[in-house]
């Protein structure tokens, strides 16, 4: 199959026409897997060529397709891998699964995270598999499943210890190559006070004043990691509250309340360690009288985190960083282009402790998860084409 407009246009538009929506922690009504509709469209896109293809469950909702391309080294695996799953669309439904092309640009749920990642893989793979020869090392494509929540489809394949050599992770980058990009650390902290008549609150502890202070406290806590933790590539960490939910009716003071955190990290902070000395600094805070919190005899309980994903550190003179990026010059004729890194987080994370791993993909991450979100083709051609290239060259 030719890496051209046309396949790419057909192949995008009939994987964003599969809704694949991740329900993100709400319940699920489906009576199969959120990904298989679309996987059962690409794996039958492979059916002429006498590959090995699998499917993986990786959860009851979710699973991921594997398919393996020989190469004159089958000890060693090239790894392309780009998920199906998508953010839901309730805000623009009727119209997000109905693919649409305006000039270069194709629209549609997922266009842009992540189907234009993997159309572009596909292509790559089929012109591979048409050509006839053989790529250096054996070559991987993970469609993976849960990325938009739990990434569970990447970490199910690798714990599997696959022997990697080295990896491209699809996400938007404009086609510029991604070495390093920020951990995510989500949980949710609790603030418990002691309930009493809202005309006489000097009887309770309140909770949402609790929960205010513990937002400042998380303010001042992100400045002192700004000033200990520092990256050549981006900014520092960051900590956000997502969301707020307490208090029970209009006339009591509020025995509770819960904060989510974000929490984003850059390479050299350790998940778990980074989310236990802010837990600890929080609690020193709660046991000083001499602070609001303290004053406040709130209690604070951490849950367990949804997600904990490390941050992406590649190394820059890594030969594969080397050669992604002069494949990345030349191609796209930037001789000037550079590295550079991502403030959000992605599939990559799980996979650079086992070997070199970049970020690359057609399209821009301020298209993706919004309204109307869109791809240019002419960007997915030009991936497809890249990806081709940096998985025939030898290592």
């Amino acid at each position: 199959m030719n890496i051209d407009h046309a396949n790419a246009l057909r192949i995008l538009s009939d994987l964003i026409a599969i809704p694949t929506v991740n329900p993100m922690g709400h319940p699920y009504h489906g009576d199969h897997p959120v990904e298989r509709d679309a996987l059962n469209y690409i794996q039958n896109l492979f059916s002429p060529y006498e590959i090995d293809t699998r499917r993986s469950q990786c959860s009851p909702i979710h699973e991921s397709l594997i398919l393996t391309v020989p190469g004159e080294c089958n000890e060693a695996i090239t790894l392309l891998e780009s998920h199906v799953d998508t953010v839901p669309a309730e805000d623009w439904l009727a119209r997000a699964f109905q693919p649409r092309l305006d000039g270069h640009r194709v629209f549609g749920r997922g266009a842009c995270d992540d189907k234009g990642c993997l159309t572009a893989m596909i292509l790559a793979m089929l012109a591979i598999l048409e050509s006839g020869r053989k790529p250096p090392l054996q070559v991987v494509l993970l469609a993976a499943g849960d990325e938009e929540l739990n990434q569970l489809g990447i970490k199910e394949f690798v714990s599997a210890n696959p022997p990697l050599a080295r990896a491209i992770v699809g996400e938007p980058t404009q086609c510029l190559p991604v070495l390093q990009h920020k951990g995510t650390i989500r949980w949710d902290i609790v603030i418990t006070g002691r309930s009493a008549h809202s005309a006489q609150p000097e009887l309770g502890i309140d909770a949402i004043q609790g929960a205010w202070h513990v937002c400042q406290a998380l303010k001042e806590y992100q400045t002192k990691l700004r000033a200990q933790h520092h990256s050549p590539f981006m900014t520092g960490p960051t900590l956000s509250v997502t969301a707020i939910r307490g208090g029970r009716t209009r006339n009591a003071i509020a025995d509770d309340c819960v904060l989510s955190v974000d929490f984003r990290i850059i390479p050299g902070m350790h998940p778990s360690q980074a989310r236990d000395t802010l837990a600890a600094h929080l609690e020193l805070l709660r046991r000083d009288d001499s602070t609001p919190l303290g004053r406040l005899g709130v209690g604070i309980h951490h849950r367990e985190p949804q997600i904990a994903t490390p941050a992406l550190q590649t190394a820059p003179e890594d030969p594969f960083s080397q050669i992604v990026l002069k494949e990345c010059r030349e191609f796209l004729n930037r001789p000037e282009l550079e590295f550079i890194a991502a403030p959000y987080c992605t599939d990559a994370a799980w996979v650079s402790d086992r070997c070199p791993t970049l970020v690359l993909g057609p399209g821009s991450i301020a298209q993706a998860h919004a309204v109307d979100e869109w791809i240019d083709l002419d960007e997915v051609v030009q991936c497809a084409k890249l990806y081709q290239r940096i998985v025939m060259t030898q290592p």
